[in-house]
């Protein structure tokens, strides 16, 4: 692991969650041996479910035959790390601005923007259109996608939050919002109302909305002009190789 990550996986929770996958049939042979390994820098976001996200690097690690040197760190640092070329970084949609500054590997999977409401409120929101008038809570440092990004500020207030989906749950609960946005990979809208309810303690309070705002694929992205590019061919062969596997964790409940 490099000195300057802030929050290295154990090694315990790797073997766990070689473990789980394992069990679910993605055990693949690396592609070379250990002491041959390629180990590729990746910032990831602090907050997201690491339950999902570990055991998808893992499967890519399988594929390709690397070891991923982890960075969990908040979303501007994870950007910051990939636009100074020192790491690549996971998960992030595409924009015409970061286009003009990072390259993208092929989709990792797709991931969906979903509103959620106080269930008393009564609305009924199915597209970027429906947030006109309204106060929306929102993560700092996220794309949202070009035009829900387009529509911030002009067409609806923004009260912004750290990463941490249960701070907007909590100022949403506390009416500082009319509807925060949270992102999900799934299609099932109560998948994501039930983990929801689950984590914030809330039981009738809030639900989600039928339809998901936003759908766009997310990616590994990395500066142009680094070093750190010449990996995106070796990923992109690792996501066609595993394809079954990815898709299993994909449709997962974790």
């Amino acid at each position: 692991m490099n000195q300057t990550q802030e929050a290295p996986l154990p090694d315990p929770q790797r073997r766990r969650l070689l473990g789980v996958c394992a069990g679910m049939g993605l055990d693949g042979a690396p592609a070379v041996s250990d002491a041959a390994a390629l180990h590729i820098p990746l910032a990831v976001g602090e907050h997201v479910n690491r339950a999902f996200v570990v055991p998808l690097l893992q499967v890519l690690e399988q594929g390709g035959g690397w070891t991923w040197d982890l960075q969990f760190a908040p979303m501007g640092r994870v950007l910051a790390l990939a636009e100074r070329g020192q790491s690549l970084a996971f998960g992030l949609g595409r924009t015409a601005a970061r286009e003009a500054v990072m390259g993208f590997s092929d989709p990792l999977f797709s991931s969906r923007i979903w509103p959620v409401m106080r269930r008393d409120r009564g609305l009924r929101l199915s597209s970027v259109e429906d947030l006109r008038g309204l106060t929306v809570c929102l993560a700092r440092s996220m794309s949202y996608g070009a035009a829900l990004d387009a529509a911030k500020g002009r067409d609806f207030q923004v009260e912004y939050a750290d990463g941490d989906p249960m701070i907007r749950l909590r100022m949403l609960a506390a009416q500082r919002c009319d509807v925060a946005l949270m992102s999900h990979r799934s299609a099932d809208p109560w998948l994501l109302e039930r983990r929801l309810r689950t984590a914030a303690g809330y039981t009738s309070l809030i639900e989600v909305g039928a339809v998901p705002l936003i759908t766009e694929p997310v990616h590994v992205a990395g500066a142009l002009g680094s070093p750190l590019l010449r990996y995106l061919p070796q990923i992109n062969a690792a996501l066609r190789r595993q394809h079954l596997a990815i898709q299993a964790l994909v449709d997962s409940e974790l």
